[in-house]
């Protein structure tokens, strides 16, 4: 485990640093986000590493964490690991919503397949693909989803961009983004679409947001209302 603390200005309490867990077994990349987070002058924020998905569960059972950086594959020492690698980890988070921290992907993994599954399903808050560029991009990508907002590398939008089919808008998304216009809350979504004779739970409704977001480019919930009003969808 390796406890670093990182120095200076942020928008929110610079009393109380922000509590990072780095979930990653390699050691060249761990030292790399390390010492990015240490040498900038951003945020201010205590780091935690682990290797492992069970030891990153463990130290969420005991500690309040805001962000957690997270690695996909995670291999372990343990005979029987009780988590197997950084997915695992994060549909095993979910079942925590009022303790779950914001959860980034760090990850070299681009396949359409698994960026629908960890972004959809699991519900990531940001993405951020592997490369020479990807310790520039930490950062603004704490920044981001500590302030509700989704984050996503560059290389990641190029790839969902080209997928249609996978960001196709149906008449729900039509619907929840008429709502979202009207300033209605997701519960609140959930209730009208109730009326209607429509199935569809809060946790539907937040995957939903998060796709509309990637496939309008749009960091908040007034930004993507804006778009889709500018671009005529509703």
């Amino acid at each position: 485990m390796f406890l670093f603390l990182c120095i200076k200005k942020y928008n929110y309490n610079t009393l109380k640093p922000i509590k990072i867990l780095l979930v990653e077994d390699h050691d060249s990349v761990s030292l790399g986000v390390e010492y990015s987070l240490i040498k900038q002058k951003e945020i201010h924020c205590e780091i935690t590493t682990v290797t492992t998905a069970d030891k990153a569960f463990n130290y969420f059972q005991r500690e309040n964490y805001d962000v957690i950086l997270l690695d996909l594959i995670l291999k372990s020492t343990a005979k029987k690991p009780k988590l197997l690698g950084g997915d695992e980890l994060l549909r095993e988070l979910n079942k925590f919503p009022k303790r779950k921290p914001k959860v980034i992907i760090l990850s070299k993994i681009d396949s359409l397949e698994m960026l629908d599954y960890i972004i959809n399903s699991l519900g990531a808050d940001g993405y951020i693909l592997k490369s020479r560029t990807s310790l520039k991009e930490i950062v603004p990508a704490i920044q981001a989803v500590l302030s509700e907002e989704s984050f996503y590398s560059n290389s990641i939008k190029k790839i969902l961009k080209y997928q249609e089919s996978l960001l196709e808008i149906d008449f729900e998304d039509r619907t929840i983004l008429r709502f979202l216009a009207e300033g209605l809350k997701q519960f609140e979504i959930e209730k009208e679409f109730q009326e209607k004779g429509i199935s569809m739970t809060v946790s539907a409704i937040e995957k939903r947001i998060r796709k509309l977001k990637l496939r309008f480019d749009a960091q908040t919930t007034p930004q993507l209302t804006a778009i889709a009003t500018k671009e005529g969808i509703i």
